[in-house]
């Protein structure tokens, strides 16, 4: 009973702890690291929520990008970081449900060392040639692939992103035989279409404003429907593959263990940005959509289907780590 009584005071002792704390913070910078480049959708979007939060919470939220590994470098640094509510990750959805469905080595593991705060936007993927390239046309370019089996490229914003993956499955299912080229980043992969360096490759919508400065070509869109942000591009679906269709999303995170108080209370503050005229305006004129609101625990539960979704995913397109 006197046991009983001990862990009884000793959970009544944390609870306040970690409500009082959650009433203290922020009480210092707030650190959003993205593990990939400036320039980006994840850095664009995590930067818009950045600013909306560091306003309301009184204090500093600046964003810090640590690239490499298409995302692993900064998702460990984050995973080993204090699990105190000052350190938090904005990520890409490929680095967290789909590359450790291929990679076995990952110093990292989504559900053990994070803990899941709001999903942050989401977003199709758009397939891209340069200005001068022949192809007009989905199909256009799965003729040229086909004809030249392995003398294609394209570009990536790194091994696991949404754009490597996507194509991945997008040689899935028409059996063209591709190369892969990963780059630093997002910005640097759509300057590498645009100059012609590589074939093609999935963008982000942001790249709708390139293609009207006649810089790039849009082909297709991912979505299973045609986007407001470029209605003129047909769906990869309707350009002759069926059921193809991919969305990128942005989370943000924290170290696993941070108290559910200060989890709630950022939560919270991310919906609240989302909710902002301002706000949702932007990620449109960007080609992205905010979220519904949802609780952590409702982001926890769209994590484990996404990550379950690309588990089958890259084992039927067969993709291995490189």
């Amino acid at each position: 009973m006197r046991r009983f009584a001990a862990v009884l005071a000793g959970l009544v002792t944390l609870s306040i702890t970690a409500g009082a704390f959650g009433q203290e913070y922020p009480a210092r910078t707030v650190r959003i690291v993205i593990p990939y480049g400036a320039g980006g959708p994840t850095d664009i979007v995590g930067r818009v929520l950045a600013q909306k939060m560091s306003d309301s919470m009184g204090q500093p939220v600046i964003v810090e990008n640590r690239i490499g590994a298409g995302g692993i470098v900064g998702t460990e640094y984050v995973a080993r970081s204090a699990a105190d509510g000052y350190t938090l990750m904005f990520s890409a959805s490929g680095a967290l449900v789909a590359v450790p469905h291929y990679n076995s080595k990952l110093p990292y593991d989504t559900f053990r060392d994070f803990a899941p705060i709001a999903l942050g936007a989401t977003a199709p993927v758009i397939l891209t040639v340069g200005p001068n390239s022949s192809a007009r046309s989905v199909q256009d370019l799965i003729a040229q692939a086909k004809a030249q089996p392995g003398k294609l490229n394209y570009a990536s914003a790194g091994i696991g992103t949404m754009p490597h993956l996507g194509t991945e499955l997008l040689k899935r299912a028409t059996g063209i035989d591709v190369v892969h080229v990963p780059y630093k980043g997002g910005p640097q992969a759509d300057l590498a279409v645009m100059s012609g360096e590589v074939t093609f490759g999935l963008a982000q919508p942001s790249v709708v404003t390139a293609a009207r400065a006649g810089k790039v070509r849009m082909l297709g869109i991912s979505s299973p429907k045609r986007s407001a942000l470029a209605p003129e591009v047909p769906t990869i679906a309707e350009s002759g593959i069926p059921g193809f269709e991919i969305t990128a999303w942005y989370g943000m995170f924290a170290p696993a263990k941070t108290p559910d108080a200060v989890l709630a209370r950022l939560n919270g503050e991310v919906q609240k940005a989302l909710a902002q005229k301002d706000v949702i305006e932007r990620l449109q004129s960007l080609g992205f959509e905010p979220p519904a609101p949802q609780t952590t625990a409702d982001f926890l539960a769209f994590l484990r289907r996404e990550s379950g979704k690309w588990k089958e995913a890259v084992k039927d397109a067969g993709i291995k780590g490189e």
